[in-house]
């Protein structure tokens, strides 16, 4: 329990020291996917205008450092609708392992592309936030890689074309 209130503690810190606030969107649930009704996400606020700053696992045409508008609803709070304002040229891929295949090659190859990952340990789901300076052969070859061996992958935002 004192681990989980030093890592909340942290990220309150982290996300003060980035004027940051975290933004809760809604999600339609449909035959049980995505597992979750809603995801919190990390925003930068300015005005009505937020940039993303971490990659979601589950808000379909949003990518890290996109910058969108939107109104929080005035009775929960979340998030039903965005306008995208400006695209930072980020693209997201989801990859589920439904096998229980070994992700950890494919993890590291992407971290040393210059990616990130937020990870969905329940679902055995991973996000992956592909930069706009990563090659597109190179993300292209290894998203082939992936599907090769077998993972499930989902482009929610794909802006990496040749």
């Amino acid at each position: 329990m004192f681990d989980d209130l030093l890592f909340q503690a942290h990220l309150t810190h982290w996300a003060e020291d980035l004027c940051v606030e975290k933004l809760l969107f809604a999600l339609d649930v449909d035959d049980g996917w995505p597992p979750v009704a809603a995801e919190g996400v990390w925003c930068e606020r300015d005005g009505d205008l937020y940039a993303l700053k971490n990659v979601p696992l589950f808000i379909r045409g949003l990518a890290v450092g996109d910058v969108f508008r939107a109104q929080p609803d005035p009775v929960n709070g979340q998030i039903f609708e965005f306008e995208l304002v400006r695209p930072a040229g980020h693209s997201v891929v989801w990859v589920l392992n439904n096998d229980g295949l070994d992700f950890s090659q494919a993890e590291k190859r992407l971290l040393e592309l210059g990616c990130s990952l937020a990870s969905f340990e329940k679902s055995s789901m991973f996000a992956v936030d592909v930069p706009a300076e990563v090659e597109c052969d190179e993300i292209n070859a290894m998203v082939d890689s992936l599907e090769e061996a077998g993972f499930a992958l989902a482009f929610p935002v794909w802006r990496h074309d040749a």
